[in-house]
């Protein structure tokens, strides 16, 4: 009789406000440690972009080869240790990095002073980011494709998936600012160090409000028993393996994932990690890089809260074609100003060309908001922590292959042939969005009950 009890504990929208909260606390912190990642890797191999790009290219590896497997495990248990064990991760990998940062900045040993052990302090560095990432695919990813689901329908589910996007977007703009004061008020190891332990502060009460949540809605987060689903979405779809799951799915769904993937091919980002170490390299100061952050992430929420009233205005699709398209060609132009900038220094074109990045970022936050939303009302709900994370791999495959680039395209004078190819990519993902769309034009789908599999 004790379920019933705390599953009254709670009425709904306290349940909304606690799972937006632990959203934005981890996600505030996470920001900032993620702007300063980029920095810090530039210090162990300074000069050249190859510390990047190896990190980018083995957390990225190891987020594609084990984030499936994960969400195809994460959708058969107890949802409570799902999350307590992703925070945990993070928790321990954050703390992990930082002592690694310390040591290596700080030159406590006579090795790593000069240089020498700058190989071992990168690999530690990227051992414990692999570590991160699989615990935000664990925690953050699953509340967001699944807790969410589970506990609202509707608009209320709908304005949860609008509120978290924007919740993102105006950490990429507080987090790197934060972090920046830290850094430029502070010793720049101290400023590194302050920032990852204040991302390792924001873990406990993520986990506290999360759990809460569970406690108090435990029978909507439980794994689904076979007989609770109607049917399925397709008889040909397995009943384990988060790729086959994803592969045998109805309506498409594979093309929004391709789509939403190429989109990540890309050294075009305002948090991107190889942008901001190349930017840097062009002597571009800190400070700018934060406000150039921080400029993408509010032209996103511009995105994000467009997305709604496009969606009354042209349907949810067309919408969501507007906005990939905006994305693509804003990226065009950025390709443009970056052929016709200088070297170094910041000048007339190189600004052009950030502002075209930045000018990208509703396009991108828009037709993430609605890919978002139409996977969730396609998906079966059996899968839905697998689909998210096979659409999580597919992102990182495509990160990786970016920074796999970098690995042979070093050179500062080289990163024009990886603003070539972002160009392209962005490019190609919009034009699979425009064939699922053409393909997938009449396809109508239902719910029987709610979070049941469509149709």
């Amino acid at each position: 009789m004790a379920e019933p009890l705390l599953s009254n504990e709670l009425p709904d929208n306290v349940v909304y406000r606690n799972l937006l909260l632990s959203h934005g606390i981890t996600r505030l912190a996470t920001q900032g440690w993620l702007f300063i990642a980029p920095l810090v890797l530039v210090r162990f191999t300074p000069g050249r972009l190859i510390g990047p790009a190896v990190w980018g290219l083995v957390t990225m590896l190891g987020s594609a080869l084990l984030a499936p497997p994960l969400g195809a495990w994460a959708d058969q248990t107890d949802r409570r240790w799902v999350v307590t064990l992703g925070v945990s991760a993070q928790a321990v990998a954050v703390l992990g990095s930082t002592l690694v940062l310390f040591l290596a900045l700080q030159g406590a040993d006579a090795r790593v002073a000069d240089g020498s052990a700058a190989p071992v302090a990168l690999a530690a560095f990227t051992c414990f980011s692999v570590l991160e990432k699989l615990g935000t695919a664990l925690s953050d990813v699953a509340v967001k494709r699944e807790w969410a689901p589970r506990l609202f329908q509707g608009d209320r589910l709908k304005r949860t998936n609008s509120m978290m996007s924007q919740i993102d977007l105006w950490s990429e703009t507080l987090g790197p600012f934060l972090a920046g004061l830290l850094i430029t008020g502070l010793d720049d190891v101290f400023g590194f160090v302050a920032v990852g332990l204040l991302n390792v502060l924001s873990f406990p009460p993520q986990l506290l409000l999360l759990r809460r949540i569970y406690a108090a809605r435990a029978a909507k987060l439980q794994p689904l028993r076979p007989e609770e689903v109607h049917r399925k979405a397709n008889p040909l779809t397995p009943k384990t393996g988060a790729w086959s799951a994803w592969l045998h799915h109805p309506s498409g769904i594979q093309f929004l994932g391709l789509s939403y993937s190429l989109l990540y091919l890309t050294v075009l980002s305002p948090h991107g990690a190889f942008l901001t170490a190349h930017l840097a390299q062009r002597h571009v100061p800190s400070y700018q890089l934060s406000l150039l952050r921080g400029a993408g992430a509010l032209l996103g929420v511009t995105g994000v809260l467009m997305h709604p009233p496009a969606q009354e205005l042209l349907g949810a699709r067309v919408a969501d074609a507007v906005f990939v398209l905006w994305l693509a060609g804003w990226t065009v132009m950025a390709l443009d100003a970056f052929h016709r900038a200088p070297d170094a220094g910041m000048t007339p074109t190189l600004l052009l060309f950030m502002s075209a990045v930045c000018l990208a970022r509703p396009g991108l936050y828009g037709f993430e908001l609605g890919v978002l939303n139409t996977e969730q009302d396609f998906s079966d709900a059996r899968h839905r922590s697998a689909i998210g994370a096979v659409d999580s791999a597919l992102t990182s495959f495509a990160t990786l292959a970016m920074y796999g680039s970098g690995l042979v395209l070093t050179r500062p004078d080289q990163f024009v042939v990886l603003v070539d190819g972002s160009t392209l990519f962005v490019s190609l993902g919009a034009a699979t969005y425009l064939v699922w769309l053409l393909l997938y034009h009449s396809h109508k789908h239902r719910h029987s009950t709610p979070g049941s599999p469509v149709s």
